[in-house]
């Protein structure tokens, strides 16, 4: 577990730079003075107008001076799909941006006008624009839980909401990240002491969010509990007024959250045998909450927060190579990188950063990971006759809305502990041989739908002449 120190908290940007003075996650050769100027002051530039990096490169540095935990801008389609092992549907997930805009700044100034009118203590603080890049409103450990919270809806069949942003005014698709931030702001107790450590938020006085001038969330194992609660809450907005309801039918979690590991202060870095733990973790569990290291300080708690998607494996030179290939825990810890869906717009990596874009995905190595929280989910088992086939059973295997799921591994045992046959279709399709009356123990498993203990899941069944549910079997 990692351990605040209030040296440490006193320089902890989060969700942004990593540097006391932030630099330019752009290389400033690329742009002209005139540019410049106009990104440093406070205007922001078009996409279109943008210059575009002259050469395009799996990966582009976001600063000229490599930091200790350095961070990648991703030209993802320059990796061909045989070199990278990516969770499904990753690219139908929304990105949300948390940049924001001098439009929605001015709105936001006026709603705290008129809820500090009349008041004398209790002011609100009013925004403020930071045109500079990598200096958004600190909301990314929000976006990052809503956006695991996003794929897991889609992989149970869920229409995605839509919802107005807080940083830009825009419309954006997915869980409501305000929801959330104002919740964990409300679950806070710095002030008194008497909180959930998971639900801190350091005071401003040590480190405020460059454009709201207040703390900030800074646990995401608050994120983690807020997603698999059971139950409903209302929590008000004091800028907008507005009562925003929370029912647990909003999230699709199902109640388990792991945490896979964890930095800490005393080492100078997450140690490389945790690159293949996390590559492990995206296959049996699916999307990977990641906290990022502080790029400088790596020994520092953790910074910005991001939905880890999928790996490649790469060596110097951006020689791609198959990550099968690793053989130690070194070979995973230095040549694995990490893809990172992130909350600043879809734009591509050949774009440098500016006050409102920045590239969709990123990558990282395990050095510059802080910690990574996944959410178990479970499977349904259906066991029913095969039509025309006697002493055959056919096996449905589904998420828990119904949706199919292809199993990689299926066992059955019977009542003498002894194995029984189980044969699959070119269709993904699995069926076994048996006698009604039997009573079976069967073992399955499914990427993204292992148990919290890391193993398949198991079903108890009593085969019938009709279709019936497996009951699962509690893993702790």
């Amino acid at each position: 577990m990692k351990i605040s120190i209030l040296p440490v908290l006193l320089f902890l940007p989060v969700c942004a730079s990593a540097n006391i003075r932030p630099p330019a996650p752009i290389l400033r050769h690329n742009l002209s003075p005139e540019v410049l100027d106009r990104i440093f002051d406070g205007k922001v530039v078009p996409v279109e107008n943008t210059p575009v990096r002259e050469q395009r490169k799996i990966l582009y540095a976001e600063s000229e001076s490599p930091p200790a935990a350095p961070r990648f801008a991703l030209d993802l389609d320059t990796i061909p799909v045989e070199f990278r092992d990516t969770i499904a549907g990753f690219d139908r997930l929304p990105h949300k941006n948390q940049e924001e805009t001098p439009e929605q700044v001015a709105k936001i100034n006026d709603m705290i006008r008129r809820q500090n009118q009349g008041r004398r203590f209790g002011k609100i603080k009013e925004w403020t624009y930071d045109g500079r890049p990598n200096e958004p409103i600190w909301t990314c450990l929000a976006h990052a839980a809503a956006s695991a919270n996003d794929w897991w809806a889609q992989q149970l069949g869920r229409s995605l909401p839509q919802h107005e942003s807080r940083s830009h005014g825009g419309n954006e698709t997915g869980l409501d990240p305000t929801l959330l931030e104002l919740e964990y702001f409300r679950r806070s107790r710095i002030s008194s002491g008497n909180g959930d450590p998971d639900f801190v938020v350091p005071p401003k006085f040590i480190q405020k969010d460059p454009v709201r001038n207040t703390g900030f969330p800074y646990e995401p194992r608050g994120y983690a509990k807020l997603l698999t609660e059971k139950k409903s809450y209302t929590v008000k907005d004091p800028i907008s007024g507005k009562v925003f309801t929370y029912k647990p039918e909003m999230s699709a979690m199902e109640g388990e959250w792991k945490q896979l590991f964890t930095n800490s202060v005393f080492r100078g870095r997450t140690p490389l045998k945790y690159a293949k733990v996390l590559k492990e973790g995206l296959q049996r569990w699916g999307i990977a909450y990641v906290q990022l290291e502080h790029t400088e300080h790596p020994r520092w708690p953790g910074a910005h927060a991001v939905a880890v998607v999928g790996y490649f494996c790469m060596e110097q030179g951006e020689r791609l190579i198959h990550c099968s290939t690793n053989q130690t825990d070194k070979d995973w810890g230095e040549k694995t990188y990490f893809i990172a869906h992130d909350s600043f717009g879809k734009f591509p990596a050949s774009l440098p950063r500016t006050a409102n874009s920045a590239s969709a995905y990123r990558a990282v190595r395990i050095t510059s990971i802080d910690q990574a929280i996944v959410f178990p989910h479970g499977l349904k088992l259906d066991v029913s006759p095969r039509p025309g086939v006697a002493g055959a059973w056919g096996l449905r295997v589904t998420n828990t809305a119904g949706i199919d799921v292809i199993p990689s591994a299926v066992k059955a045992l019977g009542a003498d502990g002894i194995e029984l046959t189980v044969q699959s279709e070119a269709d993904g399709s699995f069926f076994m041989e048996g006698e009604k009356g039997d009573a079976l123990r069967i073992y399955i498993e499914a990427p993204y739908y292992h148990a919290r203990n890391g193993l398949g899941r198991g079903f108890v069944i009593e085969l019938d002449d009709a279709l019936r549910s497996a009951v699962p079997i509690r893993q702790d």
